[in-house]
């Protein structure tokens, strides 16, 4: 018993010893902000282009205006979706589509830059990377989505199934679903997402070991972020009286910030973890004081 809370104590000091470590790095003041922006421009589109096919295939956008716009604001949601576009699906719903997918790429490009950057690893060529970044920007938009529509929003959208109610029984079962999804579950699938982006993103192969001990640490994280800022926007922001119709968009950039913020120092405590690693085995000479 002595010896494993002598080596809970010890892994402890560790984590704090490269965390303090990690943050005085000067990149770190550079690549959140980087993957932060990247980040926003990339759910913009993402969310024009769902409520430009539900256009196109006839579907209704009234409930996912009425979920933009209870969430965030009337602004928000007639600038996300005011695709005015034709509904015929020709070419300038392809050519909509490219566009709009190559500009969400970038949060998923500047992730793999700003991993290649801390690791120290040159990055591929252009087409390899955006390859690559296309990959990773459907595991983000799944993954923001998720987050947005679970544990930030989950119950403004329950309100609103609720408010439709457009059939009892699936009203009950699409309630049961998010009352599921909350808690635990949720978290083990951000963790597994996260891990998968930490395990692809920078152009060197890792040990599962070392990929848990970021995505465990952005995990929780997130969870406390995501906890803070779903409970300030829904019950204590007032922050409208300070940037008007801007208010909702501004608070959204701060929380994509801080994840950013959070992500970043995830895959520098990979890298550190990895660079002790090679440390014990000589492979590599020490580069941190």
């Amino acid at each position: 018993m002595k010896k494993r809370v002598d080596n809970a104590k010890t892994t402890i000091k560790e984590f704090f010893k490269n965390f303090k470590k990690v943050i005085r790095r000067s990149d770190m003041i550079i690549l959140p902000g980087n993957i932060a922006f990247f980040l926003v421009l990339a759910i913009i589109p993402s969310l024009g282009l769902i409520s430009y096919a539900a256009s196109v295939l006839n579907l209704s956008v009234d409930f996912l205006y009425d979920f933009i716009a209870n969430s965030f604001s009337k602004e928000m949601a007639n600038l996300i979706l005011g695709v005015n576009l034709s509904n015929n699906a020709g070419i300038h719903f392809f050519i909509t589509i490219i566009v709009g997918f190559y500009i969400a790429s970038n949060g998923a490009d500047s992730i793999i830059t700003a991993s290649n950057t801390i690791y120290g690893i040159e990055n591929q060529g252009w087409l390899k990377r955006r390859i690559k970044a296309f990959g990773l920007t459907v595991l983000l938009v799944l993954l923001l989505v998720f987050m947005l529509i679970v544990p930030v929003f989950g119950n403004l959208i329950i309100d609103l199934i609720k408010e439709v109610n457009i059939n009892d029984l699936i009203t009950t079962r699409i309630v049961e679903i998010f009352d599921l999804l909350k808690g635990p579950i949720s978290w083990v699938i951000m963790f597994i997402i996260i891990r998968i982006i930490y395990a692809v993103a920078p152009n060197k192969k890792h040990k599962d070991r070392v990929i848990n001990y970021g995505a465990l640490f952005t995990t929780v994280g997130w969870i406390i972020v995501t906890v803070i800022y779903s409970g300030y926007v829904t019950n204590y922001a007032e922050y409208q009286a300070l940037y008007g119709g801007l208010a909702s968009i501004v608070v959204l950039m701060i929380w994509i910030y801080f994840l950013s913020y959070i992500f970043t120092v995830g895959i520098a405590l990979n890298s550190q973890k990895d660079d002790e690693n090679l440390l014990k085995t000589g492979t590599i000479k020490k580069k941190y004081k």
